[in-house]
C-alpha cells in the first residue's frame, strides 16, 4: 500500500514538471526585464489622422505607427508581478526619441468601454459613440508617436492583465515602480529591434499622470540616474501639490464637491500603500473594504465620508503621522529638477485646481529649475489636449534640434 501510494505521488510530481516545463514565460523576472514583446498591429499616417478624435492632427501626423504589447516584470507591494504597456513605434525613423506617457484616471470597473482604457489592449480603432474608446492612446499617444517619437504607454498595475489587483491610485511612491521598470523595458525592447541604446526620457502625463510624470522625474533622479537620463517633463494638470490639495477639499467638508469619489479612492490608496495603514474605520464614516467602496461614498460631503476625528487631526496638523505621508506625495517644491519642466493647465479647471501648477512652477523655480508654465486661459480639464500635444511637441522640439 505504502509503495502504491509513493508511485502516485511521484506520478503527480512529474506531472508538475512537465507542465511547468510546457510553459515556457516565467511569471516573473528581474525589475524592468522584458517578459515578451509583440507587434499587434500598424496604422498608417492617414489612418491614425482618423482615429484622433478631439483635434485635428493632419498638422503633426507625418509617419505611420507600429504598435506593440510589451510585457515585463516589477514589483507591487514588494512582490514580484508582470504587467503590461504598450509601446507606439513611428515608420521610418531610425533614431527616435523616446517618450513615456502616463494616463489619466480610469475607473478600475469592468465596463465595455473602461476595458478599452488599458493601453496594451489597444486593437488599433478609432473612436466609438462615447469618444471615450482609448481616448489617450489615440489622441495623445498615437499623435506624438505619427510626429516621429517613440511613444511608451503602461497600463499601471490593476488594469489590464494586472485587473484582478487594486491600483495604487495617485500614490506616486508605489505607482512609480511600475512605470520606471517599465521604461526601462521598453528602452530595452527599442535597442533589441535595432534603433539602438539609449538613457534618455521625456515624461509625460495628464491629470493623475502628470503627478506620476513630474513625480517620476524627482525619483528618476535620485534612484536612476546611473540608468535614465531625464532630458524633460510635460505634463498636464496634475496633483502635484497633494498639501494643498487635501486641505482644500477638508476646509470645505460641509460642502458638496464633484469629485468626492476620486478624493475618497485617493485617501483609500494613500493608506493602503503607504506606511499608514490603518483600519479603514479611522479613515472613513462608512464601511469600506476594498478600492470599490471607497470609490462609491455615500455622500459627495467630505465631513459626511471621513472620520470627524481623522478630519479634526488633520486641519489642527495634529496628526503628524498622516501629514507626513501627504508630503512624501507632493512633489511641488523642495528639489530642483535635472533638464526642463513644462507645465501645462487650463485656469478653470474644476478637477484637479490650477493652483496645483502655480505652486508647483513657483516651487520648483525657487530651486533653480528650468521651468515652464503654459496656462490656458478658461480651460477646464478636459479641454486641453489639443494644446498639450502640439505645444509639447513644439517645446520637445526645441530640446533635441
Amino acid at each position: 500500500m505504502k509503495k502504491k501510494k509513493k508511485l502516485i505521488l511521484l506520478f503527480l510530481f512529474s506531472l508538475s514538471i512537465i507542465s511547468c516545463d510546457t510553459d515556457d514565460r516565467p511569471l516573473v523576472g528581474d525589475r524592468g526585464e522584458i517578459i515578451n514583446y509583440k507587434k499587434t498591429g500598424e496604422l498608417s499616417k492617414e489612418q491614425v489622422i482618423k482615429n484622433i478624435s478631439e483635434y485635428d492632427a493632419s498638422d503633426i501626423a507625418r509617419f505611420g505607427v507600429s504598435y506593440y504589447v510589451l510585457e515585463y516584470s516589477t514589483i507591487y507591494v514588494d512582490r514580484p508581478i508582470n504587467t503590461r504597456g504598450l509601446l507606439l513605434i513611428p515608420h521610418d525613423v531610425s533614431y527616435p526619441e523616446f517618450i513615456a506617457y502616463f494616463h489619466g484616471t480610469h475607473p478600475p470597473i469592468s465596463l465595455s468601454v473602461a476595458k478599452k482604457q488599458a493601453p496594451s489592449t489597444y486593437d488599433g480603432s478609432g473612436n466609438d459613440w462615447t469618444n471615450m474608446s482609448y481616448l489617450e492612446v489615440r489622441n495623445i499617444g498615437l499623435a506624438w508617436a505619427s510626429a516621429g517619437y517613440a511613444v511608451f504607454l503602461p497600463d499601471y498595475i490593476g488594469y489590464g492583465t494586472t485587473a484582478d489587483k487594486e491600483h495604487p491610485y495617485i500614490y506616486y511612491p508605489e505607482l512609480f515602480k511600475a512605470n520606471v521598470d517599465g521604461i526601462i523595458a521598453a528602452l530595452s525592447a527599442m535597442d533589441e529591434m535595432g534603433y539602438g541604446k539609449t538613457k534618455d526620457v521625456l515624461l509625460t502625463g495628464w491629470s493623475q499622470g502628470g503627478g506620476a510624470a513630474l513625480s517620476a522625474h524627482k525619483l528618476i533622479q535620485e534612484q536612476y540616474s546611473n540608468r535614465l537620463n531625464i532630458i524633460a517633463t510635460s505634463a498636464l494638470a496634475g496633483p502635484y501639490n497633494f498639501v494643498s490639495f487635501l486641505n482644500d477639499v477638508l476646509e470645505n467638508k460641509d460642502k458638496d464637491n464633484s469629485i468626492m469619489h476620486m478624493v475618497s479612492w485617493a485617501a483609500y490608496s494613500l493608506n493602503k500603500f503607504s506606511d499608514l495603514k490603518r483600519p479603514t474605520d479611522q479613515i472613513f464614516s462608512y464601511p469600506v473594504y476594498d478600492q470599490m467602496a471607497s470609490l462609491t461614498p455615500p455622500s459627495k460631503k467630505p465631513a459626511e465620508i471621513f472620520n470627524n476625528f481623522l478630519v479634526a487631526n488633520i486641519l489642527s496638523c495634529e496628526d503628524l503621522q498622516f501629514w507626513e505621508i501627504v508630503k512624501k506625495n507632493s512633489f511641488h517644491k523642495g528639489w530642483r529638477p535635472t533638464g526642463k519642466v513644462f507645465l501645462h493647465h487650463g485656469d478653470a479647471d474644476d478637477t484637479v485646481p490650477y493652483y496645483n501648477s502655480v505652486e508647483a512652477y513657483e516651487g520648483l523655480k525657487a530651486m533653480g529649475g528650468d521651468i515652464t508654465l503654459h496656462t490656458y486661459k478658461g480651460g477646464s480639464h478636459k479641454t486641453e489636449l489639443n494644446y498639450y500635444v502640439k505645444n509639447t511637441l513644439k517645446d520637445f522640439a526645441e530640446i533635441i534640434k
